[in-house]
């Protein structure tokens, strides 16, 4: 009988042979997995980066359209009952010119300079005045901001509608506004409230006035008075006594709008470093919750990292199209001014991409070359995107 002897164990080839197969096999997955992390995240920066393109433009674009608005489709003065110095404030509105357009409905800032039409030097490196709340989570302080040199900027006005009507017939010039819902529409009960801006508008006049007592329950009770709050009232009487001439709110002729004053502008952050979309405006600050509204500025979105800004003008001026685009310096006649042109430089807000290094330094935004990182190179992604936005309220001939 042959007996076969049983095997014993490995000997050290066959052993080194199996843990280089290992071996190899364990890089292989190891490589796979970093890859397709890689991949993951390069296309969730690349996602972030097209859906803060899509937020930023679709604020801005809409608050553009929105130039000028003040409720009624004829042109009528408007009278701004805050107390406010002179023009070169952001709650600044003033009254049409001779043209039948509210001059200052929209501003430019060209490179961070001054404002037009304005002469105003609110957030220029001459003002370090205004300040925008912290972006460290859990902090309350406030940090001074500054245009970005370089990047242009654009200032709107309007009213926006709170779908109520005045109510009952003012007594006299200096009553309160007694407003209720429309029909089919609800109304927070935080719209209406102490130290916010409203206006009152008809087709025969408008009145820009700062609330001075909460009107939380409907009627909503809307009082005027004079001598208290920032910016305050000049004076509790408003340019006219407004009446409804009808027996319900629906068929009100009297709007009650919230009075809208915004500066899109881009600046770099004291705490990232980094550039990024703000927005000045008169709200209550959220390092402030339940205090009185004050002016400020809000961050929007990171990785903006510049604005070039054409103003598309009238020169014919019996048209309201565009004869030309020309930036904030070079405007003739801001009445003239009928649209926009942006142009906006995007970046992935992370820099932790692979290869190759963004070495390029010529993303052309309309007029203008721009390198955002001059003399240096980084990982990170970007795209420009543009867009041309015409002031509706402009377009009106009446």
């Amino acid at each position: 009988m042959i007996f076969q002897k049983k095997q014993q164990g490995l000997t050290l080839l066959e052993l080194l042979i199996a843990m280089l197969i290992g071996t190899l096999l364990i890089l292989g997955a190891t490589s796979m997995f970093i890859a397709n992390k890689r991949v993951y995240k390069e296309v969730d920066y690349q996602g972030r980066l097209a859906e803060n393109a899509r937020f930023a433009m679709e604020m801005m674009i809409r608050d553009l359209r929105m130039t000028g608005f003040i409720g009624c489709a004829v042109r009528q003065e408007i009278n701004n009952n805050l107390d406010i110095a002179d023009d070169k404030e952001l709650l600044s509105f003033v009254s049409k010119t001779s043209g039948g357009i509210q001059s200052n409905s929209i501003e430019g800032s060209e490179s961070g300079a001054e404002w037009e039409p304005s002469n105003s030097a609110d957030l220029t490196a001459a003002d370090g005045n205004t300040e925008t709340p912290s972006t460290i989570p859990g902090s309350t302080a406030n940090n001074d901001v500054t245009m970005l040199a370089g990047s242009d900027a654009f200032t709107i006005r309007f009213l926006e509608d709170t779908n109520t009507n005045l109510c009952v017939n003012m007594t006299n010039a200096q009553d309160k506004l007694e407003a209720g819902a429309q029909t089919g529409a609800t109304i927070p009960g935080g719209l209406f409230i102490d130290g916010g801006l409203y206006a009152a508008s008809d087709c025969e006049a408008t009145n820009i006035f700062q609330l001075t007592a909460n009107a939380s329950t409907e009627p909503f009770q809307l009082l005027h008075a004079a001598g208290s709050g920032i910016p305050g009232n000049k004076t509790s009487s408003l340019s006219k006594q407004y009446t409804t001439s009808a027996g319900n709110c629906n068929a009100s002729p009297v709007d009650i709008h919230i009075f809208r004053a915004r500066r899109y502008f881009i600046a770099v952050d004291q705490e990232t470093n980094r550039p990024g979309l703000y927005r000045q405006v008169f709200d209550i600050n959220a390092n402030s919750p339940g205090q009185a509204p004050v002016e400020f500025a809000e961050r929007l979105i990171d990785g903006v990292e510049n604005i070039q800004i054409l103003y598309g003008e009238d020169t014919t001026g019996n048209d309201r199209v565009a004869d030309t685009y020309v930036d904030a310096n070079s405007v003739g006649d801001w009445v003239n001014v009928v649209s926009v042109k942006l142009a906006v430089l995007f970046a992935t807000v992370e820099e932790d991409f692979s290869a190759p290094f963004d070495t390029k330094n010529d993303y052309q935004l309309l007029d203008q070359t721009i390198d955002p990182t001059p003399g240096a190179n980084d990982r990170r992604r970007r795209k420009v995107v543009e867009a041309t936005v015409s002031l509706r309220n402009r377009q009106l001939s009446l």
